[in-house]
Parts: structure tokens; sequence; C-alpha cells
């Protein structure tokens, strides 16, 4: 089937009717689409309003959020203590999560929150200038840190790493200046 620029109703909802399989959510539709030669989503919601509302007059399910299964906060404190050390950052926890099909990031931070995720897990979260700045302070008062002090700080301390320093600050050099010559 090849791509067009105008479908009638009754011939986008033949459509979805016959890939309802795959008319779940938005995403899943657009690989699914492209792969296939449909309509895009925006296709469907411009003609229909939602992609929701597309749904409800095939009756198929809608589900707001996507969100097969809604965890129980013990369920989650449950994963965290037995993944922990693999919850270093956001981005690695997604990755790690994705390849033991478990919760992303987002759950976590929607269902306990960022304080109790911190408190559980080698995570923390960005810190801006100012609680790096306090931070650094506290562990090098009089003078600043190399990155290897730094570094050996950071692996023995649930700090942030060097390469959030630098991230925030735009370089090591740029942190010094901020933090002890301002």
């Amino acid at each position: 089937m090849s791509l067009r620029s105008r479908y009638s109703d009754e011939e986008l909802l033949e459509i979805a009717k016959k890939h309802k399989d795959f008319f779940t959510s938005v995403g899943k539709w657009n690989t699914y689409a492209k792969e296939h030669g449909l309509p895009h989503h925006q296709t469907f919601i411009q003609r229909f309003g939602s992609w929701n509302n597309i749904k409800d007059l095939l009756n198929f399910e809608t589900n707001e959020q996507h969100r097969p299964y809604k965890y129980e906060v013990s369920e989650l404190l449950e994963i965290l203590k037995e993944h922990k050390e693999a919850y270093t950052g956001i981005y690695a926890w997604n990755q790690y999560a994705k390849e033991h099909q478990l919760p992303t990031h987002g759950v976590f931070e929607r269902i306990l929150g960022i304080k109790k995720l911190d408190s559980i897990t080698n995570y923390t979260q960005s810190a801006s200038k100012e609680d790096l700045k306090k931070i650094i302070l506290s562990y090098f008062p009089n003078k600043p840190p190399t990155v290897n002090e730094w570094k050996s700080i950071s692996k023995a301390n649930k700090v942030p790493s060097f390469t959030t320093v630098i991230r925030r600050f735009g370089s090591w050099n740029l942190m010094k200046v901020y933090v002890y010559y301002r």
C-alpha cells in the first residue's frame, strides 16, 4: 500500500479496524504504519479529533496513559532493593530497565518521588550550581579539588559525578571560578 495524501473517513476507519492490533498507542501505530505504508497518526487525529475518539468510534479499548500495568509502592521498593546498584542515572536505569523488563525512571519518580528514590538508590537528581557549590565546599572548603580528587570522593560518597559538575558549570575550570573565586 502506498502513502496517499487524502483518505475518506470510511477508509481511515477501515484501515484502523484492519490493523486493530497495532492501533493501541500513537508510537506503536506510527512504527507499524511507516513499515506498511499506512497513514500517520496525525491523519487520524486531524479527521477525528483525538486518538481516543477514533478508538471510541470503533469500540477499541482506550487507555489515556497507555500504561498496561500499575505498580504498587511495595513492588517498586522491592524492585529497587534488588536492583539499586544499577540505578546510577536516568539514562542508565532506563536502559537497564528495558533489558530486564522493569519500570522506567518515570514510574519510580511519579509513584515514589525523587527524594525517596534518591534515598534508596545511587541516583542523585541533577543539582543546581548552588547545590553543587555547597557539596564541593563541604568536601574541599579551602581549595578546589582536582578531577581525580573529585572522582575518588564521588566513588566513596553519594555526590554528583565529575561529569555532572562539568555539565552544570561548562568546564572544571569554570566550576573553580564559580565556587572559589566569585
